[in-house]
């Protein structure tokens, strides 16, 4: 007997390529955002991101945000908490597709929500620092995601 069972929020029956990974990004250089492109050859959804803002003695409220951007770098999706940063207080993010609300702060971290969306080849993801001044620094980047193959026959 054959029941057709209608598919969890953006969860089409792609192939996994391997386990989740734990990926270790590369800290930008002082001023810039993070930003990780998808390539061509997965799907990709990020399960979770951890980061470490260091901010500059300059004043000015700061906000760490995650954004999901489509292959023209234009923002579809965003993830944040109602959290700014002060000057000079270094503070962890940790994004999760596992949190219902953020909160702050949990063993000196934010937590953040994560809207576990599929992203086609050519997207990315960017850890944008909004009001970032041309010191601070994004550090200690890691992150996990699922990847899958774009050959899967969705018929």
């Amino acid at each position: 007997m054959h029941a057709l069972v209608a598919p969890e929020l953006d969860a089409p029956p792609l192939r996994r390529y391997g386990l989740p990974e734990l990926v270790y990004g590369a800290s930008p250089a002082a001023g810039a955002d993070f930003v990780q492109e998808l390539g061509g050859a997965f799907h990709a959804r990020l399960v979770s991101l951890f980061c470490l803002l260091t901010p500059s003695a300059d004043v000015a409220a700061r906000e760490v945000v995650l954004e999901y951007r489509n292959a023209a770098d234009e923002r579809f999706a965003l993830a944040g908490a109602p959290v700014t940063v002060p000057a000079s207080d270094v503070t962890s993010f940790f994004f999760s597709a596992y949190l219902g609300e953020p909160d702050w702060e949990t063993d000196s971290t934010v937590l953040v929500p994560l809207a576990p969306l599929l992203l086609p080849p050519t997207f990315d993801f960017r850890i944008h620092v909004v009001n970032m001044d041309n010191t601070d620094t994004l550090t200690q980047i890691r992150f996990v995601w699922e990847r899958f193959y774009t050959d899967a026959d969705l018929t």
